[in-house]
């Protein structure tokens, strides 16, 4: 029913109560989704996004920027259950001397070890990645960016440049601040890329370490995503 007016209520305020009242009733209430904000930029991303019927967790996000523009935004997600598992075998293992650090001091030493950040890229779990751009860009720049970056692991030949060419064929539309692109890799070795309603799968052994190593690695382009990966693996150790 509808919600009686207080007494010496206005008339445009009674009617903007019976208004509201009758949108609560028509409209079930919507769930607001958790989600993870990379701060930099203030891009939100999902905290447990799904591709391919997999759920992710998500760990961190982080920002690329070039002089003074911000480029686009990342997160790094992984299978949750395999993801665990491997991060306990890193702690068991190489990690076993920060076993009883905790929060911002395990999160500080995780920053610093590169023998982390290559467990996190060559962890048996599929990983999920959307990187959301922040600025404007024509498709064949966007294209000559990924083809280079890719060229970096798998070879400048003839063989390869036809294997990545296609791989990045669906960028076909310039780019447009707010567009996202998802890549899925699989520890069997695929690397997935889907941008709008196109996708490419690229088969080769350790292309999920070989991918996740440019952007985790000592040489990655967004050094914020591999502090924010730190700290959310510190947030799973309370």
């Amino acid at each position: 029913m509808l919600v009686p007016p207080a007494r010496g209520q206005p008339v445009k305020a009674r009617a903007i109560v019976a208004l509201a009242a009758l949108l609560a009733m028509s409209f079930p209430a919507v769930a607001v989704a958790d989600v993870i904000v990379e701060p930099s930029s203030g891009t939100s991303f999902e905290s447990r996004p799904s591709s391919e019927g997999q759920t992710y967790m998500c760990l961190g996000a982080g920002v690329r920027k070039y002089l003074f523009w911000k480029v686009y935004a990342m997160d790094f997600c992984v299978e949750e259950s395999r993801a665990r598992a491997e991060i306990d075998t890193y702690f068991a293992g190489p990690g076993q001397r920060y076993a009883s650090l905790r929060g911002d001091a395990l999160a500080e030493a995780l920053r610093h070890d590169e023998r982390f950040f290559g467990a996190m890229s060559s962890m048996r779990a599929d990983k999920r990645a959307e990187m959301v751009f922040l600025r404007d860009a024509s498709a064949d720049t966007l294209r000559k960016s990924f083809v280079k970056n890719l060229q970096k692991s798998f070879g400048s030949g003839d063989a390869e440049g036809a294997m990545i060419g296609d791989f990045v064929s669906p960028i076909d539309h310039d780019v447009k601040a707010g567009n996202r692109a998802i890549f899925v890799t699989h520890p069997e070795g695929e690397l997935v890329f889907a941008f709008g309603a196109k996708s490419r799968s690229l088969k080769r052994a350790r292309v999920d370490a070989a991918f996740w190593t440019a952007y985790l690695g000592p040489d990655s382009p967004i050094g914020s995503l591999r502090d924010a990966v730190a700290r959310g693996v510190a947030n799973l150790r309370r």
